[in-house]
């Protein structure tokens, strides 16, 4: 009896000790369990699925959100898409939401409104990048990276009418390239000995002591350092015409605008203003694209003075009660904007594929609401990020 009663005991002990190692083998892999009741958790939800159009089915992608500029209270999302049946093709498309249901998007009918050219240098694929209004204009300016082949490899403007009611004429007839060449080409020349130029984040602001726009635009490459090894920079007084700027400061002669991770890719990226600070929000792949993660850096400078936060600042692991391995083991494409006085995540996010290779992932938008406030560096604004809010 003693000898059956402590074999039964140590069954028991073993089925209970096992349980808790699956527990924490679970909690290892990214998938948490369910929050206990009361415990506050990052809100977010899915706000444009693959399963709702042939065009978008493999990846949604690269939200670009303005205020409507005719219609108050009203948002339009320019966004890039892939579908299942031809990964090499990619568009772009449009919807609208309103400023209190900033995760409720209504796709436009007639999507998708650009795509690449019938021949010419992006006649093989585009992603988007960068979207402007320009009251000047009465236009969007529309920056994208496209091919002839299958790797965006030259950055392009085109220009749209923003019509009576800042939506409806935003229409693939209405969209019209700037020119027959890219704005901003690969420099093989030397310092820069790029191959590929892409994913331009570019925003302009108003020079009182000049009189004049200055605009920065910050972009991808590869080339002699490596395939997307960081930032550079390129300047321009009216979004047209662009120039190079070498940063000399780079204490490893690369030219970008903060010393970038090692063995990381650094692509689709995001510039805006908090305060008089001015924020990058990259998607960063560490690893050679081994977990793909929202990066940020801050100046209060434009050109020079950029610092690179650390790059588990952001994790989506980090993300309470809402990260799952099915759904957000990689993020990329992220941007952060202000609405209605709350700070917002939009990211395309898919889980971890069962052959661990991230092109094959199928990516989703998401939005996320960004409630936890963090220092950044001495001198620059703090951020808003997803995440509890510090007690």
């Amino acid at each position: 009896m003693k000898t059956l009663f402590n074999t039964a005991l140590w069954a028991v002990l073993v089925c209970l000790l096992a349980g808790w190692c699956f527990q924490g083998a679970r909690a290892a892999d990214g998938v948490p369990a369910v929050p206990a009741e009361g415990t506050a958790t990052v809100r977010g939800e899915m706000v444009l699925s693959r399963a709702s159009h042939a065009w978008m089915s493999q990846q949604i992608e690269e939200p670009c959100i303005l205020p409507n500029p005719k219609v108050p209270g009203r948002l339009i999302i320019f966004y890039g898409a892939v579908p299942a049946s031809n990964r090499r093709f990619a568009a772009i498309g449009k919807a609208w939401a309103e400023v209190k249901e900033p995760f409720q998007w209504h796709q436009d009918e007639a999507n998708p409104i650009f795509g690449p050219g019938a021949d010419g240098w992006d006649s093989g694929s585009i992603r988007l990048d960068t979207v402007l209004y320009i009251p000047e204009e009465d236009a969007y300016y529309i920056y994208y990276s496209g091919t002839t082949g299958s790797v965006q490899d030259r950055i392009g403007l085109a220009i749209c009418p923003a019509g009576a009611d800042g939506y409806s004429d935003v229409t693939a007839s209405a969209i019209k390239r700037h020119g027959a060449a890219p704005v901003l080409a690969p420099e093989p020349a030397a310092p820069y000995h790029e191959e590929m130029a892409s994913q331009a984040a570019v925003m302009r602001e108003w020079n009182d002591g000049a009189k004049r726009w200055d605009w920065h635009m910050y972009y991808s490459y590869r080339g002699k350092d490596g395939c997307l090894p960081g930032i550079r920079l390129a300047t321009s007084q009216d979004g047209k015409t662009w120039t190079r700027q070498f940063n000399a400061d780079d204490p490893r002669g690369m030219g970008q605008i903060f010393p970038s991770t090692a063995n990381a890719y650094y692509e689709w990226h995001q510039i805006l203003k908090v305060g008089g600070t001015y924020v990058l929000c990259i998607e960063v792949g560490v690893e050679h694209g081994a977990r793909w993660r929202l990066g940020l850096a801050v100046s209060t400078d434009p050109v020079k003075g950029w610092t690179q936060l650390d790059l588990d600042t952001v994790l989506q692991t980090k993300w309470q009660g809402l990260y799952d391995d099915r759904t957000l083991y990689h993020v990329a494409t992220p941007a952060l904007y202000e609405i209605e006085g709350k700070w917002y995540l939009f990211v395309q996010a898919c889980g971890r594929p069962s052959n661990d290779n991230y092109i094959d992932g199928g990516w989703e938008m998401w939005g996320v609401a960004c409630d936890r406030v963090i220092p950044t560096r001495p001198g620059c604004a703090d951020l808003h990020i997803p995440g509890v809010p510090s007690k």
